[in-house]
């Protein structure tokens, strides 16, 4: 007797929403890189009533211990893939963002190295964004809607004209702004 499968829709609340950071220098840009071994772009999960720039700062604050400004959105990616645990839909803004500083070395499971994202293409995730990437490397003057079906590319559309922040404005919500370096203690 075979394994019965859920449908889809049952799945619902397993979308993930993500921001990530992009942080050039040079012709490298800031990469964390798993312990086995899987490099992306930092970046992390969308807190409920976070949006997606102060996600970038609050995840790069917490994981990378760097300062970062988003000044505009580069990549919308979106991920579909078949798990043994079930589907997986992964939604990923990716931000140009400017900072200085070094990252810390490690922070729990990853580690933060500057590279050139082509160096690692045989390990990066999403599969063939580190291509993507390095082609806009320094100056990411264009804005793509990227696809991908059971980690292939699937899709792909570019505009000339990127999307751009006119600035964060706002206070930080109540919860990340306190002295606790961003961190949720409650």
């Amino acid at each position: 007797m075979g394994l019965r499968r859920k449908p889809a829709w049952m799945y619902r609340s397993k979308i993930m929403v993500r921001s990530r950071c992009i942080l050039p220098r040079g012709d490298a840009i800031l990469l964390q890189r798993e312990r086995n071994g899987v490099y992306s772009v930092p970046g992390g999960r969308v807190e409920f009533l976070e949006s997606l720039p102060f996600t970038v700062v609050r995840e790069m604050r917490e994981e990378a211990g760097l300062e970062v400004e988003p000044l505009r959105l580069v990549y919308v990616v979106e991920s579909l893939s078949e798990r043994k645990k079930g589907p997986r839909h992964e939604i990923l803004f990716y931000f140009l963002c400017q900072g200085e500083g070094e990252p810390r070395r490690s922070y729990a499971t990853i580690s933060f190295e500057w590279r050139n994202p082509v160096e690692v293409a045989d390990n990066f995730w999403p599969a063939g964004m580190a291509e993507i990437i390095a082609q806009d490397i320094p100056d990411f003057n264009r804005f793509a809607y990227i696809s991908y079906i059971d980690e292939r590319l699937s899709f792909i559309n570019t505009f000339t004209s990127p999307p751009r922040c006119i600035s964060i404005t706002g206070k930080m919500p109540e919860h990340l702004s306190r002295d606790t370096g961003g961190v949720d203690t409650e």
